[in-house]
């Protein structure tokens, strides 16, 4: 095939000039490869995150799985270092304000006020050992101790901590919820009970007692008990996280005429002797603190600590519950024919329920405080067709 001689195949940069204008053209590719770039950054930052993601899933995951229930050194590290930090700030912070340092001080140190532990940044029910955990080589878990202040109630504390009444109780050794102001109280950081071995206690016999677990019983004290080899000693006082603290089972005693006073006026009905008896038959060291008058329809028996209260007579439970009229927690039995007894300010402790049948002597409630009360006590009445008469006429309390 021969050549046009008229055919050209090359292009002058004046005649190239007539097809385009050559910025246009750079800065329309241009945009075009940074779009694309753009695009393919867009993709990869993306998939990072999506990787970032999962890896700190993973991480979150094995962190609560490490730190589920205080069961491992990384929990009790890292709830140490946060108590420590927290603690730091609160004391700086507070001993500041309190004594205004400052630099141009020629004294140095200005004391504006002899209240330690009140004006503290941090809001609390306590003071500023609330926040301080009494001992990071003890227990191997989180113990803090806390100052009562006035007006604050047990449930007030536990729900400051997070925990149970029953745990500051069991922890403390109280038998009820009673307590005063400037009274230092032993908070465990995790629900449980404390509990003291007994002869002839395992870890085993503890464990299935109070509802816990040997192996939660091994790793939490092992400031007592050894990993490889845990040894329980007489007397030794071990946590049980969860665990509980069973009630003591109620203690049936024979009816005993000889506690039997004497029977007195009833309204019109006959009360033989020998129908009631103590109800603190089996509570020795009680202490009778005062009787029946017009303003006190009652007799009150009083026994630091308290103790288990119990059904004058046989009957059955038609109260067992709070009462919102100075009650407190009490207990009223129907014994039938008009009789009625009425047992006030327990601790919250039941050993009964409503329609409970009883038997003269068995266990109906712990002695507390509640209600219009200002000492552990039993507020003790008896009831004819709704009146309420002299208990000693019917029943030697002292």
């Amino acid at each position: 095939m021969g050549i046009n001689p008229n055919q050209r195949f090359y292009v002058s940069p004046q005649q190239n000039t007539r097809r385009g204008f050559f910025p246009t053209q750079f800065f329309s590719a241009l945009g075009q490869y940074l779009k694309t770039r753009f695009r393919q950054l867009g993709i990869f930052a993306y998939a990072g995150v999506e990787v970032l993601m999962n890896i700190a899933s993973g991480s979150k995951a094995w962190t609560v799985q490490r730190m589920f229930w205080g069961r491992s050194s990384l929990y009790r590290t890292s709830f140490h270092v946060v108590i420590s930090v927290v603690t730091i700030v609160a004391v700086l912070s507070g001993i500041t304000a309190r004594l205004n340092i400052s630099a141009a001080s020629s004294q140095g140190l200005d004391i504006n006020s002899g209240i330690i532990g009140r004006q503290d940044i941090f809001s609390q029910s306590g003071t500023a050992e609330s926040l301080a955990v009494l001992s990071g080589n003890e227990p191997d878990y989180p113990v803090f101790r806390h100052v009562v202040q006035s007006g604050e109630t047990l449930s007030e504390i536990a729900d400051l901590y997070k925990i149970k009444t029953s745990t500051i109780k069991w922890g403390n050794n109280m038998s009820s919820d009673s307590i005063r102001p400037g009274q230092v109280l032993r908070i465990p950081g995790i629900d449980g009970a404390m509990v003291k071995v007994k002869k002839g206690d395992t870890l085993e016999s503890i464990a299935k007692k109070n509802k816990g677990n040997v192996a939660d019983i091994i790793d939490l004290n092992q400031n007592v008990l050894g990993l490889k080899n845990p040894v329980l000693v007489e007397g030794m006082e071990l946590f049980i996280p969860g665990g509980e603290i069973p009630l003591p089972p109620p203690v049936v005693i024979a009816r005993n005429p000889g506690t039997v006073y004497s029977s007195g006026p009833s309204a019109g009905i006959n009360v033989p002797p020998g129908t009631f008896i103590n109800p603190l038959s089996n509570c020795p060291g009680y202490v009778y603190i005062r009787g029946y008058k017009i303003s006190h329809r009652g007799v009150d028996l009083a026994k630091n600590g308290g103790c288990w209260i119990n059904a004058a007579g046989k009957g059955r439970v038609i109260k067992a519950s709070w009462g919102g009229a100075g009650e407190g927690f009490h207990v009223v039995i129907d014994h039938g024919n008009g009789l009625w007894t009425r047992y006030y300010h327990g601790s919250g402790r039941f050993a009964v329920k409503l329609g409970d049948t009883v038997n003269a002597g068995q266990s109906i409630m712990y002695m507390g405080c509640s209600g219009n009360c200002t000492g552990t006590h039993l507020h003790f009445e008896v009831v004819i067709n709704r009146n309420r008469v002299n208990p000693e006429n019917y029943v030697r309390v002292r």
